[in-house]
């Protein structure tokens, strides 16, 4: 892998991760249209980018995680029973996840289902409960989305953000408590992948620290657009683009081309 490439996949993480319209298929996409080979291990890079994407949630809802040692400690129960879902489904099927995550099919499908639950949520969102409000029943629903988005081609954040505007959180509740929830679940990720982050070749490094670099500061910007999407009630555009990007993964699938 190239320097340019690194900083062109970090950049594309960085945007996909938070935008609801899956960042591992968007991942999987770009290297297969460009040739990219992922430097070391590709479960290590993989993981390198959500990192970024950690940091960048530690940095921009520093305030509510502060909160949750403080004036939001009940929010804690309902993050902690989120995580189970997903933790389940990790360890019982991540080998067959792991498969269909190159599957053109599973990619086409994933993308539709996120477009469908972003078009339904916005149907269904009565923007009446605060944050504050969530409880463990809360918890469980949306980190049951949240482990849906373990498929391919599924938006942990279309997911998460999806299921607590049904679930009648405001809007900025609802983006903030799907990415405390995110985090949890990426920092376990990382945490579970460092010994194959540490054995990537030093000749690797750089486009891996550029590449993280670029994913963090995109997050960053990331997080900000989606929360200004959100509250102006424009999800609708990413259900479009979901549809648009799923329908052509179907066709090159179904005609050969993937």
């Amino acid at each position: 892998m190239t320097i340019l490439e690194g900083v062109g996949l970090g950049t594309l993480q960085g945007i996909t991760e938070f935008l609801p319209v899956s960042s591992k298929s968007h991942l999987v996409l770009a290297e297969k249209l460009f040739g990219i080979q992922p430097p070391g291990a590709p479960a290590a890079w993989e993981v390198l980018l959500h990192a970024a994407s950690l940091v960048a949630i530690l940095i921009y809802l520093r305030r509510e995680i502060l909160s949750l040692l403080t004036t939001r400690r009940r929010l804690v129960p309902a993050l902690l029973v989120g995580t189970i879902p997903a933790v389940v489904l990790a360890v019982l099927f991540k080998p067959r996840l792991e498969t269909l995550l190159k599957s053109p099919l599973g990619i086409g499908l994933g993308l539709l289902l996120t477009g469908t639950v972003l078009w339904v949520s916005e149907r269904l969102a009565t923007d009446r409960r605060p944050i504050d409000s969530v409880g463990v029943a809360d918890g469980f629903w949306i980190g049951l989305a949240q482990a849906i988005a373990l498929a391919p081609g599924v938006s942990r954040s279309g997911m998460t953000i999806g299921a607590g505007l049904a679930s009648g959180l405001e809007r900025g509740a609802a983006v903030a408590f799907g990415f405390l929830l995110g985090a949890i679940a990426i920092a376990g990720a990382t945490v579970l992948k460092l010994r194959e982050i540490a054995a990537v070749p030093k000749g690797d490094f750089v486009p891996m620290a550029l590449g993280f670099g670029a994913s963090l500061g995109v997050s960053l910007a990331a997080l900000w657009l989606l929360t200004l999407v959100v509250r102006h009630n424009c999800l609708f555009y990413f259900t479009i683009y979901c549809y648009a990007v799923g329908i052509a993964v179907l066709l090159a699938k179904f005609t050969g081309v993937w």
